[in-house]
């Protein structure tokens, strides 16, 4: 019994910290309250449309000039990993001579409407076309284009989703 009512107050506990966490990193980035994460982390200038959901353990980080955006409903996967910045290949890690690191940054844009599966990573200087759709595990390297499904690492064409009731085949117009 007692071991059942300490595991049920550190639930309580642990859920009330993540709900402040999560109010904080809203207020900090000033995402729109339609906006849900659980156990997300975010850094740098990260923008957010509205009733996007990012799921567990997902991170989305920026460097000191470059911005990461994602557009409105959008459904993010599990460990997923979005960046704008990365290692400079000159300089890819510290040494005795040198204690900042070099990078390399680029925006990212994810449209709207955008699916993101599980364990994604998305690089810099990629954007993500609406209502485009990225398999799981995938290694976003290249520009997406709207309605286009990905997969692979890195990351390939599988085909455009004809059957998206918005698709408009570049020329049909079904939008």
């Amino acid at each position: 019994m007692g071991i059942r009512l300490i595991k049920k107050i550190m639930s309580i506990f642990l859920r009330w910290a993540n709900d402040y966490n999560a109010e904080w990193l809203r207020s900090k980035h000033h995402f729109p309250a339609s906006v849900s994460f659980y156990h997300a982390s975010f850094d740098g200038t990260v923008i957010i449309g509205e009733n996007t959901y990012i799921n567990d353990y997902s991170r989305v980080d920026s460097g000191e000039n470059s911005k990461v955006t994602i557009g409105g409903n959008c459904a993010i996967g599990r460990f997923v990993h979005i960046t704008s910045k990365t290692h400079h290949l000159t300089q890819p890690t510290t040494d005795t001579d040198r204690n900042v690191m070099k990078t390399t940054e680029a925006d990212v844009k994810i449209g709207d409407c955008v699916w993101i599966g599980d364990k994604v990573t998305i690089l810099p200087g990629v954007t993500v076309g609406d209502y485009a759709i990225v398999a799981a595990h995938c290694v976003v390297n290249k520009n997406v284009q709207p309605f286009e499904i990905v997969g692979g690492i890195p990351m390939k064409h599988i085909r455009f989703n004809t059957e998206h009731e918005k698709f408009d085949s570049r020329n049909n117009n079904r939008v």
